[in-house]
C-alpha cells in the first residue's frame, strides 16, 4: 500500500473541483443529447453514437473559440452552452435543425442539466464533507464550470451548504490550471477563514483531473491531491498541458494521488494532532492510506 504524502499541519482550507470529483452526470453526455432530441420530436434525431463524438470535438472548439463560457465576450452562459449545442448538431450531420426545432432540442437540454435528471453526487462526498466539518476548516470549490454549476447544481444536489466560497472559470475570466483562478480561490479563504495572511502553501486543493487539479494547484503553490477515479469519470480538457512547479515528477504525483474522498479525513486529522503536540517539524509527514469505499458514478 503506497503511502500518502502532505504536509497536513499546513491545511486551513480545502478547494474541491466540482464535476467529477463531487458529482457526475447522471447520464452521459451523448445519451442525454439523444433523449432530448426524441422528446422535442426532431425529425430526424441524431443517435448517441453520432453525438458522442460530435459533442467531444464541439466542446473543445468552443471553449477554444471563447474560453471561460465567453467571458471575454459577455457572452453570457446560457449562449455559449447554445453554441455548443449548435455546433454538436452541425458536427453529428444535422445541420438542417434550424428555427423552431433547433429552440425545441436547445430548451430540453438546458433543462435537463438544470434538474435533478442531470446530475448525482458521488457516495464518498457527503461524508467527506461532514467528516471535514469538524476540523474547523473553510471549504470552498474551485471549478472550470459555468456559473449555473455553482448557483443551480450545487444547490439543487444540497451540496452548496457545505461551502464558504466559490470560485468558477466563467466569473473569474480564467480556467484551471492558469494560477488566476487559485488566487481568486485563496483571496476568498482569506476573507472566510479572516486571515489576510493565509499563504498558499495553507490551501489544499482536491480534484480528479491530473492537470487542471493537481498540476494547476502545485503551480500555484497550494497543496493538492489527485482524485484518480479510475475511469469513473470523464476529462473534456484532455488538450490541456500542465504546468510544471518544484518537484514535478511521477514519483511526487503517486505519492498524491487518492481514490476516494475519504483518505483525505486523515491527513487533515494528522495535522490537528501535529498541531496540538506544538511539533514544529517541516517534513513531509507519511500517513497510511485509509480503506477506500469503492466509488461509482
Amino acid at each position: 500500500m503506497r503511502p500518502l504524502s502532505v504536509l497536513p499541519s499546513t491545511i486551513r482550507a480545502v478547494s474541491f473541483d466540482v464535476t467529477g470529483t463531487l458529482v457526475v452526470h447522471r447520464h452521459g453526455v451523448s445519451e442525454a443529447y439523444a433523449n432530448c432530441a426524441a422528446q422535442s420530436r426532431m425529425t430526424d434525431p441524431p443517435t448517441a453514437e453520432e453525438l458522442k463524438p460530435a459533442f467531444k470535438a464541439a466542446w473543445r472548439e468552443v471553449c477554444e473559440e471563447m474560453p471561460c463560457f465567453g467571458f471575454a465576450e459577455k457572452r453570457g452562459g446560457r449562449n455559449w452552452w447554445k453554441h455548443v449545442v449548435r455546433r454538436t448538431l452541425d458536427l453529428a450531420g444535422r445541420t438542417d435543425v434550424e428555427g423552431l426545432e433547433f429552440e425545441r432540442f436547445f430548451r430540453r437540454v438546458y433543462q435537463h442539466y438544470g434538474s435533478e435528471e442531470g446530475y448525482e453526487v458521488l457516495p464518498d462526498v457527503v461524508e467527506c464533507l461532514e467528516g471535514l466539518g469538524a476540523y474547523n476548516l473553510s471549504l470552498g470549490v474551485t471549478s472550470n464550470t459555468a456559473t449555473r454549476t455553482i448557483e443551480t447544481t450545487l444547490p439543487l444536489t444540497k451540496l452548496a451548504p457545505y461551502f464558504d466560497w466559490f470560485v468558477c472559470s466563467a466569473d473569474v475570466g480564467f480556467e484551471k490550471p492558469h494560477r488566476r483562478i487559485f488566487d481568486d480561490a485563496l483571496r476568498d479563504a482569506r476573507f472566510w477563514l479572516d486571515d489576510p495572511t493565509l499563504a498558499p502553501e495553507n490551501m489544499l486543493h482536491v480534484g480528479d483531473n491530473l492537470v487542471c487539479d493537481y498540476m494547476g494547484a502545485k503551480a500555484a503553490g497550494f497543496q493538492a491531491l489527485y482524485l484518480d477515479r479510475v475511469d469513473k469519470t470523464t476529462n473534456y480538457q484532455d488538450w490541456l498541458v500542465g504546468p510544471d512547479y518544484p518537484g514535478k515528477s511521477e514519483d511526487d504525483i503517486q505519492k498524491h494521488t487518492i481514490r476516494d474522498l475519504s483518505e483525505i479525513i486523515p491527513v487533515v486529522l494528522a495535522g490537528q494532532q501535529l498541531e496540538e503536540e506544538e511539533t514544529d517539524d517541516d517534513d513531509d509527514l507519511i500517513i497510511p492510506r485509509a480503506a477506500s469505499s469503492s466509488s461509482s458514478s
